[in-house]
């Protein structure tokens, strides 16, 4: 009898990139670039402006420090809303149960599918970023740039995973979309993204460090300091335990809903 043998490590990664790429294109609902830049990126710049000129003249920090906030929570936008509808528009579109057949390895199939939204997320800050630094005459050094890209980068990845966990929950419930834009809104202002962290109350300051882009906020913010390597390696490690820990979240709840699922028919 001959048999099939099983695909190394490399080859399961590599195939379950590509399915996640090939789901992310399938998936994800703004498939035209205007759409795309109407919602996750006009919006933000707005959201930015606001913020700055509002907190500017209210004396409660710099342009500088909205800048970076607005360009954060745009990444957040694709990054959690991505990770819903990678899960959830498999209910919508009718092919949850192909995922549930596969044969390729469950967590690959679902830790590869952050990927694609990450870099979403990334170039949705870029462009809200570049917008800002015309819009409120702020510039950033090339160093600050490249360390906020690859520390933001550890940020989608956080965000991903938690919109991954919610897009668990919305094959359950109906509306999952009113979860994310709270969510959203709640690491908006729980991250210190918008609000400087000191103005939050101690339980919330507490409750803060397992969400999305926390630690990511708090790294960008000490990069014009003249010593922050320790603080950025530090902030770094932090980002992605949050990721790790969202993940596991998610897979676990992925795997008690697939049991409770094949159980109850």
């Amino acid at each position: 009898m001959v048999t099939r043998s099983q695909p190394g490590l490399a080859a399961q990664a590599i195939s379950c990139w590509k399915t996640s790429f090939l789901s992310f294109r399938a998936l994800f609902n703004w498939l035209t670039p205007g759409q795309f830049v109407l919602a996750m990126v006009a919006t933000p710049i707005m959201e930015m402006i606001f913020f700055a000129f509002l907190g500017s003249s209210l004396g409660v920090e710099n342009s500088r420090f909205f800048l970076l906030g607005g360009a954060m929570l745009a990444a957040c936008g694709p990054s959690v809303a991505g990770g819903v509808m990678a899960l959830t528009s498999e209910r919508h579109f009718g092919t949850f149960e192909h995922l549930l057949v596969s044969r390729r390895s469950r967590s690959y199939l679902l830790l590869m599918r952050a990927i694609p939204y990450s870099f979403m997320g990334i170039v949705a800050s870029a462009l809200t970023l570049v917008a800002g630094m015309i819009a409120l005459r702020v510039t950033l050094p090339p160093r600050e740039l490249a360390t906020f890209v690859i520390l933001l980068f550890f940020g989608c990845l956080s965000s991903a995973f938690f919109g991954m966990a919610l897009g668990v929950l919305g094959l359950v419930v109906s509306n999952v979309f009113l979860l994310m834009n709270v969510a959203i809104s709640t690491i908006s202002i729980g991250a210190a993204l918008v609000v400087p962290f000191s103005v939050l109350p101690v339980g919330v300051q507490l409750a803060s460090h397992v969400l999305p882009v926390r630690h990511v906020a708090a790294g960008v913010r000490n990069m014009d300091v003249q010593d922050f390597g320790s603080s950025l390696l530090w902030n770094a490690g932090s980002e992605l335990l949050v990721a790790a820990g969202w993940a596991l979240v998610m897979l676990a709840s992925f795997s008690r809903l697939e049991s409770r699922m094949r159980r109850e028919g």
